[in-house]
C-alpha cells in the first residue's frame, strides 16, 4: 500500500498555532508547539527536537568482514556495536548525506569505501524528533589511515565476520534501534553483495 492509498496519511496534519524556542545548539534545537488537531482539539504543549539529518554506513570488505565501531553510550551506560555514522555538518551547506557518510566512515574507522550505495532512510523518533537517518552500503572497504576521533568519542574499531555478526544479533546481543532499522534496510544488499542466501536473519 502506498502512502497516498493509506487513509491515515490523507488526514490533515496538525496546525501549529504558536511555537516557542526553548533551547538552541548548532546540532539541535528544542521547541514547544501549540497545535490544533484536525478535529479541533487543541494540544497546548507538544515538544519537538529539531536535529540535523544523520547518516550511517554499513561497511563491507571484499573478504566477508563488516567494519563496526564498539562505542560507549552514556545514557544507556553500556557499549554497543554500531555502524559508523554521525551528522551531516550543519555549518557545511555543501555536504551531502553521502559525503557525510564517507567522511564519518573515514574519521571513525580509517576505512574508505570504493563504492557507496544509498539504501534509503528512516525516521529515528518521529514522536519527538524531525530528522532523518540516511543509510548507505559501503563496499570494497579498505583501511587507508588511522581513525581521527572527536575529542570525547569513546569507540574501538572491530572487523567482524558478517555471518558471525548476524548470528550475534539473532542470538540477542543488544543493539540500539537506529542500527537495527539500518540493518533491516541493508540486509538484502548484504546478501546480494556476498551472493549468499543462507545468512542469518
Amino acid at each position: 500500500m502506498s502512502d497516498t492509498d493509506d487513509p491515515r496519511r490523507r488526514r490533515a496534519g496538525w496546525e501549529v498555532l504558536s511555537s516557542d524556542e526553548l533551547f538552541s545548539h548548532p546540532y539541535f534545537r528544542m521547541r514547544k508547539d501549540r497545535c490544533a488537531l484536525p478535529d479541533e482539539r487543541i494540544m497546548p504543549a507538544y515538544y519537538v527536537m529539531e536535529f540535523v539529518d544523520w547518516v550511517n554506513v554499513i561497511p563491507l570488505t571484499d573478504d566477508g568482514k563488516i567494519v563496526l565501531v564498539n562505542q560507549y553510550r552514556h545514557a544507556a551506560r553500556r557499549r554497543f556495536y554500531e555502524f559508523p555514522g554521525g551528522t551531516v555538518e550543519p555549518d557545511n551547506k555543501d555536504e551531502t548525506p553521502e559525503t557525510a557518510a564517507r567522511r564519518e566512515l573515514l574519521e571513525e574507522t580509517g576505512y574508505e569505501a570504493s563504492r557507496c550505495a544509498y539504501l534509503g532512510l528512516h525516521y529515528p523518533n518521529p514522536g519527538l524528533q524531525d530528522n532523518r537517518m540516511h543509510v548507505y552500503l559501503g563496499t570494497g572497504c579498505r583501511k587507508v589511515q588511522e581513525p581521527k576521533l572527536d575529542t570525547y568519542e569513546d569507540l574501538e574499531v572491530e572487523l567482524v565476520d558478517v555471518q558471525d555478526f548476524l548470528l550475534c544479533i539473532e542470538q540477542g546481543r543488544p543493539m540500539h534501534s537506529l542500527m537495527m532499522a539500518s540493518l533491516t534496510l541493508a540486509l538484502p544488499a548484504i546478501k546480494k553483495f556476498y551472493s549468499i542466501s543462507s545468512l542469518a536473519l
